[in-house]
């Protein structure tokens, strides 16, 4: 193994509650990277889309026009338009962080979304922004740079 990467991630495991000597797989809470967001398109239930129109201030069939993929013809629910690659409610910051502009009423789906180390999405996004890799039993690897920045990230959340 390249001295620069790390199988035992040490101080950026622990300080998310981890302990790295214990061989379990690293309990990847949510890195912000909005990676699911441009991969998964959310369908909505009527009622959904009745509270984020109101939330936004929005009638809620102006608000379907503008956010609702027109493509989408199931009358009983909605699926919520990708704009530039990624959930229309997508807003991304630094290169870095993604943040849901109407996280206090975001969909079911994505409120039970659960991001994990083993899901394609999250690997993707540590991949892309942290430069960091998960092993095959969920270890984090990567330069001690890299797990130094996860780690400083975990702290601020």
């Amino acid at each position: 193994m390249e001295p620069d990467r790390v199988r035992d991630t040490g101080e950026a495991l622990r300080a998310a509650g981890e302990a790295a000597t214990t061989g379990e797989p690293f309990d990847l809470p949510c890195i912000r990277c909005g990676v699911c967001c441009t991969v998964y398109q959310v369908r909505i239930s009527p009622a959904e889309a009745m509270a984020i129109a109101e939330h936004m201030g929005l009638e809620r069939w102006d608000w379907v026009g503008r956010y609702c993929d027109p493509r989408w013809h199931d009358t009983r629910s909605h699926l919520i338009r990708h704009d530039d690659g990624g959930c229309v409610f997508l807003n991304r910051f630094s290169g870095e962080v993604s943040l849901c502009s109407i996280y206090e009423v975001r969909p079911e789906a994505c409120r039970d979304w659960a991001a994990g180390v083993f899901k394609p999405a999250c690997r993707d996004g540590l991949k892309r922004f942290w430069q960091l890799e998960a092993s095959e039993d969920g270890q984090l690897q990567g330069s001690a740079e890299s797990l130094a920045r996860l780690d400083a990230f975990l702290r601020l959340r």
